[in-house]
């Protein structure tokens, strides 16, 4: 086959990585995979490293008259079978481009915001021959919308277990933090729904009462580094250590003890699956997101989302235990394997594609 994915976001996130790990994984396997993305984006810049033909594309609303002809031109030069859109813009220009095209549809879905039920939305989901859900919740939300769930495939989320090893060296000397010390992290983009703040408050008590290192890592430039370090007392704002973005993730979760995951609105959670297949012990939002793979003190533990003394006192209970640390990092690793491999995932979207290109 011969497979378009387009993706309107230029950041880096959960998303995007899904993206790339399709697409790579698909190539891998004898298929030609092709993305069309926004101009400038580090998912052009990922992909192209990973050897990936990239068209860079003007994909903004504004810009539909122009991009959608684009589209259709890279979709017959390209001899595409089937394309597959992730966002919201690229849906339009792909989505129409497609079937101006004569070609297969997949819409997928990566977050939990409600679809609208005006008229033009409505006329763009009913475009997709299929729409993938990255999760259980996610699904729920979009058949809660309207839309037929025999048009809904759940294909979850995956990590390359190969990548995100658990033999891989910290960050410690670089970092300067003493092997004794006790570090608790989180390596999520900084987006408000994903809850840093809630950990940044948490942290004030959580220091008081077990001495530590907090680290995060993610791209946050100014103001918004300061408004963040802002929750942190003034005291201890030493003690937080913001790495930005970082290529090197792995690395970053082998220097971690403690994996917090203060996220109140999530679709799936790539960074907490990657913290699980390191083997680490996770601390998540109560959210029904994760109640699909999350068991209470087994796999993992909850605190209340939103609410900095609930997230306080579960990570300094994990803190206090070590024992239970190691075994919920084992099974929380267990699940990840289990649930999440990278070779599971690509034989399930494969099969699905296969039949969404054989339909009559």
């Amino acid at each position: 086959m011969t497979i378009l994915h387009t993706e309107t976001l230029k950041h880096w996130g959960g998303q995007q990585n899904r993206v790339l790990s399709e697409v790579t994984g698909l190539i891998k396997r004898g298929h030609r995979v092709i993305i069309a993305c926004r101009i400038g984006s580090l998912l052009a810049q990922k992909a192209r490293a990973a050897g990936v033909t990239v068209y860079e594309v003007n994909m903004v609303k504004r810009a539909h008259l122009v991009t959608i002809p684009q589209m259709i031109n890279i979709i017959r030069k390209e001899g595409v079978d089937l394309v597959c859109t992730h966002s919201s813009v690229d849906s339009w220009t792909g989505g129409i481009a497609a079937k101006l095209a004569g070609r297969r549809l997949i819409r997928f879905r990566h977050n939990l915001y409600l679809i609208g039920r005006d008229p033009l939305t409505r006329f763009i989901y009913a475009l997709p021959d299929r729409i993938i859900a990255i999760s259980h919740a996610v699904k729920d939300v979009i058949a809660g919308c309207g839309i037929k769930t025999n048009k809904i495939n759940i294909i979850l989320d995956s990590v390359d277990s190969a990548i995100f090893n658990q033999n891989e060296e910290g960050l410690r000397k670089e970092l300067g933090i003493a092997p004794e010390t006790m570090v608790i992290g989180n390596t999520s983009g900084f987006i408000g729904l994903k809850g840093q703040k809630y950990l940044l408050e948490a942290f004030n008590s959580i220091h008081d009462k077990y001495p530590c290192v907090l680290l995060l890592a993610g791209n946050l430039v100014e103001p918004f580094r300061s408004r963040y370090l802002s929750h942190v007392r003034e005291d201890l704002r030493d003690k937080v250590i913001m790495l930005g973005h970082r290529d090197d993730i792995p690395r970053v979760l082998r220097t971690i003890d403690v994996f917090v995951y203060p996220s109140y609105l999530e679709g799936l959670g790539t960074a907490l699956l990657e913290a699980m297949t390191v083997g680490l012990p996770v601390a998540v939002s109560d959210i029904p997101t994760f109640r699909h793979f999350i068991e209470d003190s087994v796999n993992g533990v909850y605190f209340r989302a939103k609410n900095a003394g609930s997230l306080a006192d579960t990570v300094l209970s994990l803190m206090a235990n070590k024992d239970l640390r190691v075994q919920m990092g084992k099974n929380a690793r267990a699940t990840a394997l289990d649930m999440f491999s990278r070779d599971r995932m690509i034989d399930v979207t494969e099969d699905l594609y296969r039949e969404v290109m054989n339909a009559s």
